[in-house]
């Protein structure tokens, strides 16, 4: 089977012009911006992006600090292929319910498993209604990866295919896992459990290129004017409760019985430079996968949605490729 995307949508050559006059348009034309109400009554973000004639369903589950709004050109890449594209803002994210609505730059949460059912809430009030009986594939980026591992592991059956694109199995920590636990732990036991941990700093407007996880420099201009413009998408920096909960959900995504209950076949995109997760994690991951696949993106950090053009192509080629076999 020929692959539909045999040149990029959109390419890093006047980036911006084509997004805000020829792929936002037809986005919008296609959008639907709505809220669901999760298991326990907060109203969750979403962005649905029903196609005509599509014979299978995306679901974007983003990574820390993101929202749907991110991945608008994905969701144009995946309409592209065929697919009808449904995305959510997780909770503390975007527009999304926040519990700490007096702050936007900080993400915090009561247990990692909120996300978990969120995503459940979302599949099954908002897209397979509108979808029917058609497969749904799983598209996860970072700590929307760790959200979508546990989400196979609880509900297998629910997605046909997984893609995983630096899924955050365990993430890079400054201190050892042990030493953050016991950290936040404390903090938590004296009422700071919501507070910006000390090594997170706020959202800086002066943020560059260089700095970032991003190897398109016009990718991430495109997005960073998007963040100064709208306080919601600053959100840049962890609760102790969400760094503690990072630490503890690791050891459930290496769990090898959980790991075994995943049926359906799974892609690991694998980042040539990351410095927000722990490659060698997703590599002891995906080995325990029954039916799983991993493959490194060369020139690529950890946003691989972020790449120049030509690691971006190879990127988008490989999940289509994957999807459609």
């Amino acid at each position: 089977m020929a692959l539909k995307i045999q040149s990029l949508p959109v390419s890093e050559e006047n980036y911006a012009e084509v997004m805000k006059e020829k792929v936002e348009p037809e986005l919008a034309a296609l959008r639907e911006d709505s809220f669901f109400e999760s298991v326990d009554g907060k109203n969750i973000h979403y962005e649905a992006y029903p196609l005509p004639g599509s014979e299978a369903a995306v679901v974007i589950s983003h990574g820390f600090t993101e929202s749907a709004e991110k991945f608008r050109e994905m969701v144009y890449c995946f309409i592209q292929m065929g697919y009808s594209v449904f995305a959510v803002d997780h909770r503390g994210h975007g527009k999304s319910f926040r519990y700490n609505p007096n702050d936007n730059q900080v993400v915090t949460i009561r247990r990692f498993d909120e996300y978990v059912e969120d995503l459940n809430a979302f599949v099954n009030t908002v897209v397979k209604p509108k979808e029917g009986g058609k497969p749904l594939y799983l598209y996860a980026h970072s700590m929307g990866g760790a959200v979508g591992v546990q989400y196979l592991q609880t509900y297998p059956g629910v997605f046909a295919k997984a893609v995983l694109t630096a899924p955050m199995i365990e993430a890079q920590m400054p201190i050892p896992p042990a030493v953050t636990l016991a950290m936040t732990r404390s903090y938590c036991l004296v009422g700071k459990q919501d507070q910006r941990v000390f090594v997170h700093k706020g959202f800086d407007p002066e943020s560059t290129y260089e700095t970032s996880h991003d190897t398109s420099k016009a990718r991430f201009d495109y997005y960073k004017a998007k963040r100064l413009a709208e306080p919601l998408y600053q959100t840049s920096a962890a609760s102790y409760r969400w760094v503690r909960e990072s630490v503890l959900v690791a050891k459930r995504n290496l769990d090898k019985k959980r790991n075994e209950s995943i049926k359906c076949p799974v892609l690991l995109c694998q980042p040539e430079e990351d410095k927000s997760v722990i490659s060698e994690r997703e590599d002891e991951f995906i080995a325990l996968i029954p039916n799983g696949k991993l493959v490194k993106i060369p020139d690529s950090r950890h946003e691989i949605y972020m790449s120049i053009d030509s690691a971006l192509l190879y990127y988008l080629q490989t999940i289509e490729k994957f999807l459609s076999e």
